[in-house]
């Protein structure tokens, strides 16, 4: 699995095992963020839920999930956060001089997921790492010390997770065609069911505190009002393409969204400001797959399997980053983590999904029934 995300004009690669950064602009070239042999053992934080017997020994680390911190204060620290195929989500933090150049990195602290995570983001103020996984959980981890929380948690895989810009909503994708929107960190209270999607939604793309945008395996990219859910308030149809689409991304400033689609070399830019929707199709040059897009400034950022691929939204003019052989290597051997995200149409999986689902409910009920007997008596 590939990864891209951006800070400002700080860029940040993640394959297999690799985490790489660069500066868009910048000569200085791609750098290694840090060396998993510098993880501290100390700041390697012990499961406070029955996880440690199902963690998983690996022949090689695999980065599942890439998440960047939001330094909203000035204060705010520059995180990164990534989980991987070990069940563990690992905290990094980077520090720069006064051109904006990396000085130094250190690992911060590990946390153990019960399942292995799919999705990560961290809430707005950095004090905690959200993860999706693939039992249908969502958990939080501290910054500061690891701990663990469960959130939410959902019948089937969870694809995507993102907050609203104020914090107060989180809002998650599931391959059972669903968006929710929950309110944190009380994501016992459900604001919205977003239900229109016919197959899996793969991905998020959140444009104010109400507006949020969804798309997936129906090839449909569907805009939501949290506030008024009952049906989308608008629909773009991408049939055309006829690809699932991988990752959606916006660019809020130019009211633009950038869409990937699976085993395609193109992506589209969607303009919201006109309606109908117009659509630009941009073939990415020297590419033979796009794995990931990310926005920041003026510019989309596509990865692909054999380039890094920025595009001016003021031109629309594409600029290609140099990538070490390394890294090169190891996007060309790049593999999603499932396969096939649609539900098995070659045999009837219904008694299979409804076993699943019992027990589902039934850990749901053993866990209520476990803090009902935890509470003082009140006699």
């Amino acid at each position: 699995m590939s990864f891209i995300t951006a800070f400002g004009d700080r860029v940040f690669v993640a394959s297999g095992d690799l985490i790489r950064t660069f500066r868009i602009g910048d000569d200085e070239g791609m750098t290694p963020l840090i060396s998993w042999s510098e993880l501290n053992p100390e700041r390697i934080q012990k499961p406070s839920f029955e996880a440690e017997k199902d963690l998983k020994a690996v022949d090689k680390r695999v980065i599942l999930c890439l998440a960047h911190s939001n330094m909203i204060a000035a204060h705010g620290r520059r995180l990164v956060a990534v989980g991987t195929n070990e069940k563990q989500i690992h905290v990094f933090e980077y520090f720069i001089d006064n051109n904006s150049k990396i000085v130094k990195a250190e690992h911060i602290v590990t946390s153990v997921v019960p399942k292995a995570p799919t999705a990560i983001v961290f809430d707005r103020e950095d004090a905690y790492v959200v993860v999706g996984d693939r039992s249908g959980d969502v958990h939080r981890f501290s910054v500061l010390n690891g701990s663990a929380i469960e959130m939410a948690g959902a019948i089937s895989m969870i694809l995507d997770v993102a907050f609203s810009p104020d914090g107060k909503r989180l809002l998650m994708a599931d391959r059972d065609e669903k968006v929710r929107a929950m309110r944190y960190p009380s994501t016992y209270v459900i604001d919205a069911y977003c239900l229109g999607h016919t197959e899996y939604v793969k991905t998020l793309a959140i444009q104010d505190n109400d507006t949020v945008w969804s798309s997936g395996g129906d090839k449909n990219l569907h805009m939501w009002s949290i506030a008024n859910c009952s049906k989308p308030r608008r629909t773009i149809d991408l049939s055309e393409w006829e690809a699932p689409v991988r990752k959606i991304s916006i660019n809020v400033a130019h009211k633009k969204i950038a869409v990937l689609f699976e085993k395609k070399d193109k992506m589209i830019v969607v303009d919201l400001e006109t309606d109908p929707a117009a659509t630009q199709s941009v073939t990415i040059l020297n590419e033979s797959e796009c794995l990931d897009v990310t926005s920041t400034g003026h510019y989309f950022i596509v990865l692909g399997r054999s380039t890094i691929t920025v595009i001016n939204l003021l031109t629309m003019l594409q600029a290609t980053f140099p990538i070490d052989d390394e890294l090169n290597a190891v996007l060309s051997a790049t593999k999603d983590a499932v396969d096939n995200l649609f539900k098995n149409v070659t045999h009837n999986n219904q008694l299979e999904y409804e076993k699943r689902k019992a027990e589902k409910f039934e850990q749901i009920e053993q866990k209520r029934r476990r803090l009902n007997n935890q509470e003082p008596s009140t006699s």
